[in-house]
């Protein structure tokens, strides 16, 4: 390959609409994809079609892995040594985390599906989380959201893509003059302030992460390391956290970004096809339990600002093993206990600020 081809000139060379002969997306990619030419990068594009712009993929990044993901099971025929295929249905919010625990996280994401709106908004709001802090999420064909385009890809949604991704811009060039705890929507109040640019263009529009050194370090640091293998089954945690609100991790820790704010309440969930639902309580300020809960049901409170002061949780099946760890504000360690048993703080330690959810298969 010439290091000197420019990424239009191979996509007119394979033939992708992408390319100046069609949507012309190319020249703008290649300002961010440039830097990352012969870096070992991870592309995961939606929508494979004929498999062109796989191929330009592939000959740009001389490093890269490419994974194509489609619903059309005939895709298959594109994979090789360096492209691998996914079958999925991108309006499945559930085999779209399976995808992204499977070959996340990314470099660059460009969704380029079936276009309707629900699909652009649902594929965004579940993988931009598994997009790597500095990566690049990519909405293509964005005219599907107006004009006599409308009727035909209008599908369920009751707001286009281009619309929700304009509240999120809203959130980020306003800065400190709206109130962001305000947003009801969970993606928006989490990524309104960690992406640094959103730029629109013809059909298509390219956002950048960026999340502040302490939220990454919140989200991408687990209480304690843990050995992945095959046993190990993905657990979702959501928690709503004092002066933070709400949020989320598909990868089984939750911490809170500062010690004097406390973990209120939260929820735990696995996938559907586990074979294993997690039953937990919390452990409230006056030293009372709730009662156990289980599928994602909200354990302790929210908007009283009282911290939980400790929590438990057990595998509501037979087969699976569970530990629970709990960190606790002015706490030197963490505490580590077995499923079933109550994770507390040690004596003069305050409220919960952080947990880990290790769930085994077992036998």
């Amino acid at each position: 390959m010439d290091i000197n081809t420019s990424l239009d000139e191979l996509g007119l060379r394979f033939g992708t609409d992408k390319s100046s002969g069609g949507h012309n997306y190319l020249a703008l990619y290649e300002r961010y994809f440039a830097p990352l030419r012969s870096e070992k990068v991870k592309i995961l594009e939606i929508g494979v079609l004929n498999g062109a712009s796989l191929a330009v993929w592939e000959e740009y990044f001389p490093n890269g892995t490419i994974i194509g993901a489609d619903i059309n099971n005939a895709v298959r025929r594109f994979a090789r040594p360096r492209v691998e295929i996914a079958i999925i249905d991108q309006s499945d919010i559930e085999q779209l985390v399976q995808l992204g625990l499977k070959h996340g996280p990314f470099d660059v994401i460009i969704e380029d599906g079936s276009h309707f709106w629900d699909h652009q908004i649902t594929s965004l709001k579940t993988l931009f989380p598994f997009v790597k802090n500095g990566g690049i999420y990519i909405v293509e064909d964005l005219q599907t959201n107006y004009g006599r385009m409308e009727a035909t890809y209008r599908g369920v949604a009751g707001i286009s893509c281009a619309e929700y991704l304009k509240k999120l811009v809203d959130l980020r060039v306003a800065g400190e003059q709206l109130d962001i705890a305000a947003e009801q929507d969970a993606f928006l109040r989490s990524y309104g302030r960690a992406i640094n640019t959103i730029t629109f263009c013809r059909h298509a529009c390219i956002i950048e992460k960026y999340v502040p050194e302490t939220v990454e370090k919140s989200a991408g640091d687990p209480l304690v390391t843990v050995d992945q293998d095959d046993s190990v089954i993905p657990v979702f945690i959501f928690a709503h956290i004092g002066n933070q609100g709400d949020r989320t991790n598909p990868i089984g820790w939750m911490r809170s970004l500062s010690p004097a704010d406390h973990i209120q309440a939260f929820s735990i969930e696995t996938l559907a096809d586990t074979g294993c639902e997690i039953q937990y309580r919390a452990c409230l300020v006056d030293g009372t339990w709730t009662g156990w809960k289980t599928r994602g049901e909200l354990a302790g409170t929210r908007g009283e600002s009282a911290g939980l002061t400790g929590f438990s949780a057990r595998p509501g099946s037979r087969g699976f093993s569970l530990e629970i760890i709990g960190e606790f504000a002015n706490a030197a360690e963490p505490v580590i206990v077995n499923g079933g048993e109550d994770c507390l703080p040690p004596p003069g330690a305050g409220a919960l600020t952080g947990m880990q959810i290790v769930l085994r298969r077992i036998g």
